[in-house]
């Protein structure tokens, strides 16, 4: 009998040794907690290496043969509102049985969560240790892990890939256009080991690591070449994100000069890290989604531990500096607001009952952050514009409203409004989009009242963090039923053709008013003029698009409006622009980027022009000029600040040349009149009649 038991151990000694062998050896790892093991956690007299977690009889609750101590922990579970919000099964606990989802992670956590002693053990050969413990060095007084161990996960797991989790990948989330699915592989990558209950495949804290094995961190996944690609392999073994591939994070080839980037991952390119350059499986800062730092700050320091300007991400002195951006007076308040956004937070808008998380409404939840505009996991490399026009690097070469054509907002969430039948009204009802088609979509899901909410005038009751002026409603302002608006949402022929005012008259919905001629515009709207759409980034954006990244992150220059000129609708000394100012080329005014004021003879008088030298561009048009109710983005003196911009707007009446009365005889390329013949000398009375509308 003696020599069968013999027998027995040699076996089971054979294969240990074996299976030790060929996973590269727990007696060279941290594992390895005897006296002759390699970390800082060792026993100070205790020579066996199995002993702290395994027993070949009268084994405890774990597996196989488990001899240390259950944690009786009550730990805080992984969970976000973007699990929560796909209806993703998440674990409410870890379990304390064999053969129940989490068990096999609260086995690891007894000695990761630092509330049992590392040498915590119930047998050691043959012996009972009840009460007592094998020492230890390197652990708390009581014999725990200390909380600055590499290793320390504590009871707090938010900040931990989530364990004792279902495998799900047939879980979906239908958007009102569109449906995401969770992105995960249908059978994970061969490396990594799912666990089977009751018919469910389920993640453990070794399904990604095993505890037996010669790599870094312990990581089934080894085909790297790296530990950086070790971790991203890893991550890739189940994470299927769409469109990555071709994204900017997994192909981008700069690199790191941050040393110690390097000696932890023993690579240096954002493509080679992947995953690694912006999520930590573990203790990242931001929670949830495994941030490594909080919020913005990810995107500003990726990986790296140094200054940001040694890391070629997007803090300041980074291959894409937007932090700097960022910081300016006129700029998104990405860097001021924190611990508002909430994944998927598009889906509860004005009158939709939030579920708990939160919205994007700016009454309850308003902030900016960078993922509200980009998917960092399909945004592509490159510029908002490739290619740029060939004259300046400031609008692309053929003008366009469609994402396709802008890599850096590839996978955006986004809202299209459901149009109202008459224009100058606001949009109260809208699809959300699962992928944004157009740039203005992602735009409106925060310039509109589907996060302003409602309010009887385009100027509603919230208004721009820094400057402190009201928000105004732009779906209200590009609905195509409007008499004007620049073809943000489609081309001004198409808003023609829309708006069913094929009668050309003022007094109707739509528009009217012919479009532009080429002699009227610059390079490149000047190509194909009225067929052209444009994203709203072509007048909003950096200061200039040569050193900074395009896109309306931050501007010096107010409403960050980029181009040859900035200023509108006040000079850069403070007075407000005026007729003379569009007569000649002018490289300070905005609306010079684009129209040719100077050919427009509305603005040049064929008569005695010295009547018209004291009026101002707001005299006559909008103060924002999005849209208008009235053709050729026309103010009247009765619209609200900012559209009569200060009360500046002195009109009572306007039409476009060729409504089905317009006037020939009378002068300019429009009839209009107005009661303050000081300031503007027009027509003082209503000649013809018939005017564009308003209210």
């Amino acid at each position: 009998m003696k020599n069968i038991f013999n027998i027995t151990l040699l076996t089971i000694a054979i294969i240990l040794l074996s299976l030790d062998n060929a996973n590269g050896g727990v007696v060279n790892t941290k594992h390895n907690m005897s006296t002759a093991g390699p970390g800082t956690i060792k026993a100070t007299s205790e020579p066996e290496v199995c002993v702290f977690c395994h027993i070949p009889h009268s084994a405890q609750t774990g597996t196989p043969l488990w001899n240390r101590s259950m944690p009786a922990s009550s730990y805080t579970m992984y969970n976000s509102d973007y699990m929560r919000r796909m209806n993703y099964p998440t674990p409410a606990s870890l379990g304390n049985t064999v053969g129940t989802p989490g068990t096999l992670s609260r086995q690891c956590l007894s000695c990761h969560d630092g509330t049992v002693a590392a040498g915590s053990v119930y047998l050691v050969r043959g012996t009972l240790l009840g009460g007592t413990q094998i020492a230890m060095s390197g652990v708390n007084p009581d014999g725990t892990m200390l909380s600055s161990a590499a290793g320390y996960v504590g009871t707090d797991l938010r900040g931990h890939h989530p364990v004792g989790i279902e495998y799900n990948h047939t879980v979906t989330k239908n958007f009102g256009s569109g449906t995401r699915g969770i992105e995960l592989l249908v059978t994970p990558g061969a490396a990594i080991k799912l666990y089977t209950y009751s018919g469910k495949q389920y993640v453990e804290c070794s399904s990604c690591h095993d505890p037996h094995t010669e790599t870094k961190k312990f990581l089934r996944y080894s085909a790297g070449g790296s530990h950086g690609a070790n971790v991203y392999g890893t991550c890739t073994s189940c994470h299927d994100k769409a469109n990555w591939a071709t994204g900017a994070h997994a192909t981008v080839t700069n690199s790191y000069t941050d040393a110690t980037v390097n000696a932890a991952y023993e690579t240096s390119t954002v493509s080679s890290l992947g995953c690694v350059n912006c999520h930590k499986p573990h203790n990242g800062e931001g929670k949830p989604y495994l941030l490594r730092k909080v919020e913005e700050n990810t995107c500003f320091q990726g990986a790296g531990s140094g200054t940001t300007s040694t890391v070629p991400c997007h803090g300041t002195g980074g291959a894409k500096d937007i932090q700097t951006s960022l910081q300016r007076m006129y700029s998104h308040p990405t860097d001021l607001i924190s611990g508002q956004h909430s994944n998927l937070d598009v889906l509860y808008g004005t009158g939709v009952v939030s579920d708990g998380g939160g919205a994007i409404t700016w009454n309850t939840n308003k902030h900016a952050e960078c993922t509200d505009c980009h998917n960092p996991h399909q945004a592509k490399a490159g510029s908002h514009i490739d290619p740029p026009d060939g004259v300046n690097t400031m609008y692309p070469s053929a003008p366009t409203n469609l994402i396709s054509k802008s890599g850096p907002l590839r996978g955006a969430i986004g809202v299209e409004p459901t149009w109202p039948a008459t224009g100058w009204t606001q949009p109260t009802s809208f699809t959300t989009l699962e992928s944004a088609t157009y740039e203005y979509q992602v735009c409106l899901k925060c310039h509109s009242q589907w996060a302003l909410g409602s309010s009887a005038t385009p100027v509603s009751s919230q208004t721009i963090t820094k400057t402190g002026e009201p928000a105004t409603d732009q779906a209200w302002e590009f609905n195509p039923k409007n008499k004007s608006a620049h073809p943000i949402v489609m081309s001004h022929e198409a808003m023609k053709i829309y708006g069913g005012n094929a009668a050309k008259n003022p007094a109707a919905e739509g528009r009217y008013a012919d479009s532009l001629t080429s002699a009227y515009l610059k390079t490149p709207w000047s190509n194909n003029p009225g067929n052209n759409t444009m994203y709203c980034s072509d007048c909003h954006g950096a200061d200039e698009q040569t050193s900074d990244p395009r896109g309306p992150h931050g501007s010096s220059y107010k409403y960050m409006l980029k181009g040859r000129g900035n200023y509108w609708p006040y000079k850069p000394n403070g007075q407000l622009w005026g007729i003379d100012d569009t007569t000649v080329d002018n490289p300070d005014l905005f609306c010079q980027n684009c129209h040719r004021t100077e050919a427009v003879q509305v603005h040049v008088f064929k008569s005695d022009r010295t009547r018209f030298n004291n009026m101002l561009c707001v005299n006559c048009h909008a103060g924002i000029p999005h849209g208008s109710k009235i053709s050729r983005l026309m103010a009247y003196a009765v619209m609200p600040h900012p559209y009569n911009f200060n009360g500046n707007a002195k009109m009572k009446g306007f039409r476009a040349l060729g409504a089905a009365n317009y006037v020939t005889t009378n002068r300019g390329k429009g009839n209009h009149w107005t009661n303050d013949t000081t300031t503007c000398s027009c027509h003082g009375t209503a000649v013809g009649g018939a005017y564009d509308v308003y209210p």
